[in-house]
C-alpha cells in the first residue's frame, strides 16, 4: 500500500506500507536509505525520534482489501445509538 505522511515541518512524503499493526507501522520512503518505523500513542502516530507525523493518503494497490487494516490502524472510537 502506498501512503502520504505529512511530518510536523509540512514536509509531505511518500512511502510503501511494508508491515503494520494496530500500534507500529515499518514504511520504506524513496528519500531514506533505511526504513522508518512509526509508532501510535494516545491516538497520534510518532516517529521513532517522536515527532509527531498525519497520515493524509492510503492509497491500495489493486486487488487490496483493506478493511481490516483501517479497522486496526484507525479503530472506532465513537459509537452512535444502540440496537434494541
Amino acid at each position: 500500500m502506498l501512503m502520504t505522511i505529512r511530518y510536523q515541518g509540512e514536509m509531505r512524503v511518500e512511502a510503501v506500507l511494508l508491515a503494520a499493526n494496530r500500534g507500529r507501522m515499518r514504511l520504506a520512503v524513496a528519500s531514506q536509505r533505511d526504513t522508518i518505523e512509526l509508532y501510535k500513542a494516545e491516538g497520534c502516530w510518532y516517529t521513532e525520534k517522536g515527532g509527531v507525523i498525519d497520515i493524509e493518503a492510503l492509497i491500495p494497490y489493486a486487488g487490496a482489501d483493506l478493511a481490516g487494516f483501517c479497522a486496526a490502524v484507525y479503530p472506532r472510537t465513537i459509537a452512535v445509538g444502540a440496537v434494541s
